[in-house]
């Protein structure tokens, strides 16, 4: 905001200036006295108004500079609200709301052509232990660092998205269930590592593949209770349900 502001204060400035120079440079070349004399008797003198050209133009491209900078700037502006209003702070994934928008357009695509889609979710194994003995920030920078394992290993058609505190879920698009697997246990073992203190970082999977007789409701509980499991199996696995 104070940059948007910033950037109004300069383009007045930038016309203020610009507008000075050209009321200076009219009165040097006596332009104010002929305009005033063209008016007394503007029948006979109405072709030097043509002198007064330039001072129109000049103003009417400030008009328009102004014009058009106020409305890249307020366009650029709302795409960053937009944008800021889609995706996780942290994480720059997509939020909640946005990959439910899309859960929701790609099962009426899935309805409308057949074609499978997958949902993988899974949540890191123990994120509380790894909060409580190496604070916030480590747990912060594990979770910024799985976004980025994420977005390098997904197509760049998969939707991925920070889904709870420490959950992420992916929507794979015109993928089946043992393809979605693939790439669950590809993410499993990328993440899984040693932290400080011997701390083991893993996550539980859950994956899950479209049914045209099943709601996105119950397919998102389906996938729920498929993580459930995968934690009360021992964690740090993959699931099908």
């Amino acid at each position: 905001m104070a940059m948007h502001k910033n950037s109004i204060f300069l383009d007045i400035l930038l016309i203020v200036i610009l507008n000075v120079g050209l009321a200076f440079c009219s009165l040097k070349l006596n332009l104010f006295e002929q305009f005033f004399e063209s008016i007394n008797g503007y029948l006979e003198q109405f072709g030097s108004l043509e002198q007064f050209i330039p001072i129109v133009f000049l103003l009417m491209s400030s008009l328009v500079y102004f014009v058009l900078r106020r409305w890249w700037e307020n366009r650029q502006y709302a795409l960053h609200v937009e944008q800021n209003a889609s995706r996780d702070p942290l994480t720059k994934l997509l939020n909640r709301r946005s990959i439910e928008c899309n859960l929701i357009a790609e099962r009426e695509r899935f309805l409308r052509y057949h074609e499978n889609f997958s949902v993988i979710l899974f949540d890191i194994d123990d994120f509380h232990e790894i909060n409580k003995n190496l604070g916030n920030l480590e747990g912060d920078r594990i979770l910024i660092d799985i976004s980025n394992l994420l977005q390098n290993n997904t197509r760049k058609t998969d939707c991925v998205a920070r889904w709870g505190e420490e959950e992420f879920l992916i929507l794979c698009p015109v993928c089946n269930r043992e393809q979605a697997v693939i790439l669950a246990e590809k993410l499993r073992a990328g993440l899984f590592r040693t932290l400080k203190d011997g701390i083991e970082l893993s996550a539980s999977f859950a994956v899950t593949q479209s049914n045209e007789t099943e709601s996105l409701e119950a397919l998102l509980k389906r996938v729920n209770l498929t993580l459930y499991k995968a934690k009360q199996r021992g964690k740090n696995c993959v699931l099908v349900g």
